[in-house]
């Protein structure tokens, strides 16, 4: 190992130069990092800081975390059935890998004719996502560095983001946890809200939406048209994949993955725990716990999307 620590050290300052040499010519609000543009801004509200300061942004912030483990228990169910199914199932366009890509002409379920209503989702998913977690920060006291989006290749969005400042790394395990459950609860609340609308007299019925785009490939059909799409209406479309795109993002968020808010949310609670206990129990055991619980459900996904393949 140690003769390939000095050529991959090498490399990396190598990259690090380039990508130096680059953002120095972008402007302010652009930077790039191993192949991934990043628009930002470190811009900071009195307004929303106002809103922050209120009482109920905390209250709000707890029930979050209630809400978070409670997901957290129903997506493993979800997630260990759906592994189980796919065993043994025949390769078909529901469970074929690619089609959990989100991106319209390249996922089967997400005909270019939508585009417009899954960007809409996806920007709504991610603004309201990061939204909770910078007004979990300000409510707690603690500042915004930067929020942007990452754009992979400087086209694909990957993911928005919110970046603290050290402060909540001092911070105590509540409050961390207020930080990370608190953008779910937002998709949450958006996958409700969408759903009524939905629902209501005002656009297509929920399963007429779902037919139409995912009917086909349970009937041997073909992928919906452009005119198929346009026969439900503009607010149908908005509202499906609003429900859709939200739902999938908090519960995605919600898993006990050590990167994700719900895998950050169990570390935070065992540790938690562990205080209550006056350090009782032993920092390698707490590390197993996380890490083996994050394995296991990495483990379940890849069994539920690659089964029918395996």
């Amino acid at each position: 190992m140690t003769g390939l620590a000095g050529p991959i050290r090498g490399l990396r300052d190598r990259v690090e130069a380039v990508e130096d040499r680059i953002n120095a010519r972008l402007p302010p609000s652009l930077k790039i990092g191993l192949g991934v543009l990043y628009w930002f801004s470190t811009r900071t509200s009195t307004r929303f800081d106002a809103f922050a300061d209120r009482p109920a942004v905390r209250r709000w912030s707890d029930l979050a975390i209630a809400t978070l483990f409670v997901l957290q228990v129903g997506t493993l169910v979800l997630v260990t059935v759906a592994a189980g199914n796919a065993l043994g199932r025949e390769p078909t366009a529901l469970n074929d890998p690619v089609n959990t890509i989100a991106i319209p002409g390249v996922n089967e379920f997400m005909p270019l004719a939508s585009t417009p209503y899954i960007v809409l989702g996806l920007v709504v998913a991610t603004v309201v996502h990061e939204g909770g977690h910078a007004l979990a920060c300000r409510a707690e006291g603690v500042s915004v560095e930067e929020w942007g989006v990452a754009l992979l290749g400087g086209v694909v969005p990957l993911a928005g983001y919110v970046l603290p400042d050290d402060t909540l790394d001092e911070a105590d395990a509540r409050t961390r946890m207020r930080v990370f459950a608190l953008g779910v609860l937002h998709n949450l609340v958006v996958t409700v809200l969408a759903g009524a609308v939905l629902v209501s007299s005002l656009t297509a019925t929920p399963t007429e939406a779902f037919l139409t785009y995912f009917g086909w490939a349970a009937t041997g059909g073909q992928a919906p048209t452009a005119a198929a799409v346009a026969a439900l209406g503009p607010l149908t479309n908005a509202c499906f994949w609003l429900v859709l795109l939200n739902a999938n993002v908090g519960l995605l968020n919600a898993l006990p993955i050590g990167p994700l808010d719900g895998g950050r949310v169990l570390a935070e609670s065992i540790d938690a725990a562990d205080d209550r206990l006056d350090d009782a129990v032993p920092a390698w055991l707490k590390r197993v716990a996380v890490y083996g619980t994050s394995g296991f459900v990495v483990g379940l996904l890849a069994v539920a999307i690659l089964g029918p393949y395996l």
